[in-house]
C-alpha cells in the first residue's frame, strides 16, 4: 500500500499545508478531542476499550542524511536533520507480508460493537505492540475527559511480566496468554476433558478457571475450548504430521546410507537425529556392521576382514504420548484479567470481551482496503504521513458510526435489508449499503433536474439512514 491520497482535483501543495497544520495540531491529541465530542452528541457508551495495531507499508525511500550518502544518485524522501523525527519509517514486522517494504505501526483504541476509535496513534515502523500498547493507556488515561472504560481488552502482545506490572494497578484488563509461557502450555496440553464446564450462553465452548499469579499478579487464567477450533486444529495437526512424515524418511534415507566408523559413532548420530523428531521416533533401531576386504568382488572362504564401518537401521514410528498431548491441546486458548469477582465477570462474558476485540481489526481491514482512498499520491514526510493515518482513522469513525447508526433504525423499528445474497439481515456492513449506490442516476431535461432515478432496493435503504440522507437525495 503507497501512502497518500486520491486527488484528482486537489493541488499537492494544498494538501501539503493541510497535513502540516493537522501534524502542528498534533494528530493523536486532535483525534481524541473529536473523539470527545463524538461521544459527548452520540450518546456513545464507553464500556470496554480494546487495543490492537497494525503496519502500514510505504513505497519509497525514507532516508536519513546518513543513508544519502551511501545511496545512489536517486529521488529519495530526505529526512532533514534541523527538525525532530516525527516517526522513523523502518523495516519491522509486517503483517501485510511485505517484508521488502518500509512501512509505519498504527495502534487503536476502540469501544463498542461496532469498533468506534477513540484514540490512535502512529509509531515507528519497527515498534513492537508490547510496547505501544501501555504508552497509548497511559496517554488515553490523562488526555480522555469523558468516561473512563471499564475494561481494556488487547491480545496477547500486552501479556507480558512488564507491562502486568505497570497497568495491573490503574486498570482492569483482559488479555490472551500467549502459549510461549510454559505454564499456559502445560495447562493448555495436561488439562483433562472432564475438568471442562459446558458454557450456557455458547453452545460450542467449554471453560476451566484457576487462579495464576504470573508476575506476582492476582488474576484469573480462563482455559477456553472451542469445538470449531478443536476440528479445525485437529486436521493441522494431521497435515503436520503427515508433512513431517514425509520429510524425516527423506532424512532418515540419506542417514541409512551413512557410513560410520564404530557403533558408538552410529547410535550418537541416531539419538542426535531422533532428537529432531517432532511427533515421532525410531523405531526397530539397530546398528549393522558391514565387512570391508582388501580385494574387491565376493570375499572367499578365509579372507580376513580389513575394516568394518557401521550402518543405522530403523523405521519412523508415531510417537503417541506427544500425539496424544498435541490432540488435547487443540481448540484451547487461555484468557488473562485481573477481574477477579466471577459473579460480576463470569467466564462467558470475559469470553464475549474479548472477542469483540475483532472489530478493531475490522477497521484495519477497512483502513487498508484498496477501495480506501489512501493510495495515489505519495507524501514527501513523516509528519504529513501521521496526520494522514489520522484523517484514515478518522474516516473510520464515520464509516462505524454511520453504521452503528443504520444498525439501531433497523432495531427500533424492528425491519431488515437484503443483503448480498438477497437474505434479509438486521446488520448490514455500511460498505455493503455504499456498494447498493454506486449507481444512482440525476436526470436534467433543458438545464433542468427533473428526477433522481432510485430502485426500490435503494428506497427502501433510505428509510432508514435519516433526514440529511433524505434531503440529499431530494427525497423531502
Amino acid at each position: 500500500m503507497g501512502v497518500g491520497v486520491e486527488a484528482e482535483h486537489l493541488n499537492e501543495s494544498r494538501l501539503g499545508r493541510v497535513l502540516d497544520q493537522l501534524y502542528e495540531y498534533g494528530v493523536s491529541l486532535l483525534f481524541l478531542k473529536i473523539a470527545c465530542e463524538m461521544v459527548k452528541c452520540c450518546g456513545i457508551k464507553v464500556s470496554n476499550a480494546h487495543i490492537d495495531g497494525t503496519s502500514l507499508s510505504v513505497h519509497g525511500k525514507y532516508l536519513s542524511s546518513e543513508e544519502v550518502e551511501e545511496s545512489c544518485a536517486e529521488e529519495i524522501v530526505l529526512l532533514e536533520e534541523s527538525e525532530p523525527v516525527a516517526i522513523n519509517i523502518n523495516h519491522g514486522y509486517s503483517r501485510d507480508h511485505r517484508s521488502d517494504l518500509k512501512q509505519f505501526t498504527l495502534s487503536l483504541l476502540t469501544t463498542g460493537e461496532e469498533g468506534i476509535p477513540l484514540f490512535m496513534q502512529v509509531g515507528d515502523g519497527n515498534e513492537l505492540d508490547q510496547n505501544a500498547f501501555p504508552k497509548m493507556i497511559r496517554e488515553f488515561q490523562s488526555q480522555w475527559l469523558g468516561e473512563q472504560p471499564e475494561v481494556y481488552v488487547m491480545d496477547a502482545a500486552f501479556y507480558t511480566e512488564k507491562n502486568l506490572n505497570q497497568c495491573s494497578e490503574s486498570i482492569n484488563w483482559i488479555s490472551r496468554v500467549p502459549l510461549t509461557i510454559k505454564a499456559a502450555q502445560e495447562l493448555t496440553k495436561l488439562l483433562l476433558p472432564e475438568q471442562f464446564s459446558k458454557s450456557d450462553l455458547y453452545e460450542k465452548y467449554s471453560f476451566c478457571a484457576v487462579c495464576s499469579e504470573y508476575a506476582v499478579i492476582k488474576q484469573r487464567w480462563i482455559i477456553v475450548e472451542s469445538e470449531d477450533r478443536r476440528d479445525a486444529d485437529l486436521k493441522s495437526l494431521s497435515k503436520r504430521i503427515e508433512q513431517s512424515l514425509t520429510l524425516k524418511n527423506k532424512n532418515l534415507k540419506s542417514l541409512r546410507n551413512k557410513e560410520f566408523a564404530c557403533e558408538t559413532d552410529a547410535l550418537i548420530a541416531a539419538k542426535d537425529f531422533e532428537k529432531t523428531l517432532n511427533y515421532h521416533l525410531l523405531a526397530e533401531l539397530t546398528i549393522l556392521a558391514k565387512p570391508h576386504y582388501q580385494r574387491r568382488g565376493k570375499p572367499k572362504l578365509g579372507d580376513e576382514v580389513s575394516y568394518y564401518t557401521y550402518h543405522i537401521q530403523a523405521n519412523l514410528g508415531e510417537n503417541e504420548i506427544v500425539i496424544k498431548t498435541h490432540r488435547n491441546q487443540a481448540g484451547r486458548f487461555i484468557l488473562a484479567t485481573n477481574l477477579l469477582d466471577e459473579k460480576l465477570w463470569a467466564n462467558e462474558t470475559v469470553l464475549q470481551e474479548y472477542k469483540e476485540q475483532q472489530t478493531t481489526e475490522r477497521g484495519f481491514r477497512f483502513i487498508k482496503d484498496p477501495l480506501f482512498f489512501a493510495s495515489r499520491v505519495f507524501l514527501k514526510n513523516t509528519k504529513r504521513i501521521m496526520a494522514l493515518a489520522m484523517i484514515m482513522t478518522l474516516a473510520l469513525m464515520v464509516y462505524s458510526l454511520g453504521q452503528l447508526q443504520l444498525r439501531q433504525s433497523l432495531k427500533l423499528t424492528d425491519s431488515h435489508l437484503p443483503d448480498q445474497k438477497g437474505k434479509p439481515t438486521a446488520q448490514p456492513t455500511l460498505r455493503w449499503i455504499l456498494q447498493c449506490f454506486q449507481s444512482v442516476h440525476l436526470v436534467f431535461i433543458d438545464g433542468i433536474k427533473s428526477s433522481i432515478q432510485l430502485t426500490d432496493r435503494q428506497k427502501l435503504i433510505l428509510q432508514f439512514l435519516g433526514a440529511s440522507c433524505h434531503q440529499y437525495y431530494f427525497l423531502s
